[in-house]
């Protein structure tokens, strides 16, 4: 049983690890959004007990234990208390993370938080057509399509490397004017 107890420490431990360090990893620059409801009805409530997050929590809770009370306990002990702390840190971590969700805490800022902020024209934006800007907002850098906001106009391209204040978002598409008209209008 000792066995089982250790792997599920590593392999629970190991995807917590990766979850913890994951981002101070060199190189590595993944980002995965998964989002998706279910509606099942009492379905529903066991898939939310059975998601990735929650089984290696309580992988690695049932592990650590088992691993710790197998040197001081009896086998029917360690099993009985492992279960139950593998099973309580998974539905702690699927509660926690519920209310997270439905608070609204840590939620991703929208695109209109983009609206306001300079940028950089990569890609010419024509009078008549859409280009791309990359816009910063603190350690991020976004690459936004773009096109000429109505105030601009008719005749004035923007040029790539030409900064650009977008005015506000549309449908994901940012309405951009160049700075010096931006500061003009002020």
């Amino acid at each position: 049983m000792f066995t089982i107890y250790v792997f599920c420490l590593l392999v629970g431990g190991g995807f917590l690890a990766l979850s913890v360090f994951g981002d101070f990893l060199d190189g590595m620059d993944i980002d995965v959004d998964v989002d998706a409801e279910l509606d099942a009805g009492g379905g529903a409530d066991v898939a939310r007990l059975l998601s990735l997050r929650t089984i290696v929590y309580a992988l690695f809770g049932f592990g650590a234990t088992g691993s710790i009370l197998h040197w001081f306990t009896g086998p029917a002990v360690t099993g009985v208390v492992a279960g139950i702390t593998g099973l309580a840190s998974g539905a702690f971590i699927s509660a926690a993370f519920r209310y997270i969700k439905r608070s609204g805490a840590g939620t991703a800022l929208g695109e209109q938080s983009l609206a306001g902020l300079t940028g950089e024209v990569t890609m010419e934006i024509a009078p008549d057509g859409a280009g791309t800007v990359k816009v910063s907002r603190g350690q991020r850098r976004y690459s936004v399509r773009a096109r000429l906001d109505s105030t601009c106009p008719d005749d004035l391209p923007l040029r790539a490397g030409q900064s650009v204040v977008v005015v506000r978002m549309t449908d994901g598409i940012a309405n951009v004017v160049p700075v010096d008209m931006k500061l003009l209008e002020e």
